[in-house]
């Protein structure tokens, strides 16, 4: 509990060695001396799967960067990611199966140090800024580096208190606050946080694992997310259309396609796909650089921002616009990249086909991690698995374990987390 404790404080303090290095990969690493380890590996198979998902992907990156002579730095800070993240990741599984409740005591830690001293992965950024509703109205990134970082984890929190009175209870807080995230253009938690929300309040009405149910949901959520969706477009058009949010809306022939907006907000999808099939079996290499610029010329053009709107993303200037954890694999690593990615997205999905049948009281971190997994894989740099990966996905990992082996017809250790396939309000 304590370690799990101290690992969520970790995350707002980091320092440099040509890699950055969290205190809470630090943290990790003691735990792994102190846990029993044991038991996570033997009865969580599926913790085997995603490692060696991570060892095929070191392959991949080590083959690239030798075919691409790639140097040793760039290959070191690339490789880091998926051995540090699967250090991590088999200390937080064999934490939550000693004790499951220490979920709880990480977000703790992670609410208390992020408010305190902020989140080490944004460096300091908008670190002489004085936060107040004025200056977030002014700049809503604001709020999404220095507020949202502490104040999603204290919603959850609360979410799984109010889970108590109900799940249905529970949905409505989150729903509340995803409509709140919206306002503040905080556009990826609010849309994880609606997701969570929805997933919560079918559990609420009946909703468990099995083909049939999983088609009728996503039926019915699809025209309540769209209308959602639309809501979203109107009221940023009609109060905040100069926010960043807004002008992306505005450049876009029809701002009520969803689809449209996903490639103007993440238009290193119409780029990298050109990329890899330049370069399909081994890649890039790591950091994989656009020599002559000609990724971020083609990037420009189709989405007609050849004035230099795109200012934004100029992290990734003088490389191959990537900005997505599959992408990155594909593109730097190639073909064996792309196995290790499609074994981790299995895995994810796999996880959250059972995410319902938890114990109501973890329902909403469940599932909120789980949406968070699907979209960092699908829209966030690959440091996430280094950053975020551990905990989501050995929270699901623990947390499903007892559906898993029910619904296989052979239960084995019985977790606190679960009662039974079924579980009441």
């Amino acid at each position: 509990m304590a370690l799990m404790f101290l690992y969520g404080v970790g995350w707002s303090l980091s320092f440099d060695l040509g890699v950055r290095v969290y205190v809470a990969e630090l943290v990790a690493l003691l735990g792994l001396v102190i846990l029993n380890l044991s038991a996570a590996w033997r009865e969580h198979k599926i913790l085997r799967s995603v490692l060696a998902a991570y060892a095929i992907w070191v392959m991949a990156i080590i083959l690239s960067d030798y075919v691409n002579d790639i140097p040793f730095i760039d290959f070191a800070r690339n490789a880091a990611t998926p051995i540090i993240g699967g250090i991590s990741l088999v200390f937080v599984v064999a934490s939550l199966t000693k004790k499951p409740a220490a979920a709880f005591a990480f977000l703790i830690g992670t609410v208390l140090a992020k408010a305190i001293f902020g989140d080490a992965a944004y460096g300091d950024t908008f670190a002489d800024v004085a936060v107040s509703f004025e200056t977030i109205q002014q700049d809503t990134n604001i709020f999404k580096v220095r507020i949202d970082p502490f104040l999603t984890p204290a919603l959850l929190l609360v979410s799984c208190f109010l889970i108590r009175f109900g799940k249905l209870r529970s949905a409505a807080f989150l729903a509340f606050c995803s409509i709140f995230y919206f306002a503040l253009d905080a556009r990826s938690s609010a849309l994880i946080l609606a997701l969570t929300s929805l997933l919560i309040a079918a559990a609420g009405v009946g909703y468990r694992p099995n083909m049939r149910q999983v088609i009728v949901a996503v039926a019915l959520s699809l025209p309540l997310l769209y209308a959602a969706y639309v809501g979203y477009v109107e009221y940023t058009m009609e109060f905040n259309p100069n926010g960043h949010n807004g002008k992306q809306l505005q450049r876009l022939d029809n701002p009520h396609n969803p689809f449209a907006l996903l490639l103007q907000a993440r238009s290193e999808w119409l780029v990298w796909p050109v990329a890899f099939a330049e370069k399909p079996i081994f890649g890039w290499g790591s950091w994989a650089i656009d020599v002559d610029g000609r990724f971020q010329a083609l990037r420009a053009l189709m989405t007609d921002q050849g004035q230099g709107i795109f200012s934004y993303n100029r992290w990734d200037q003088g490389y191959i616009p990537v900005h997505s954890l599959v992408g990155t694999a594909l593109v730097w690593s190639g073909i064996v990249g792309l196995v290790a990615a499609l074994m981790l997205v299995r895995i994810i999905f796999r996880l959250m086909y059972y995410a319902p049948s938890v114990r109501p009281a973890y329902l909403p971190i469940v599932s909120f991690f789980g949406f968070m997994l699907l979209f960092h894989f699908l829209f966030s740099p690959p440091q996430h698995v280094r950053i975020t990966f551990p905990f989501a996905l050995g929270l699901l990992i623990v947390a499903t374990a007892s559906t898993r082996q029910l619904m296989r017809g052979k239960v084995g250790r019985k977790y606190v987390i679960f009662k039974k396939l079924g579980a009441t309000n």
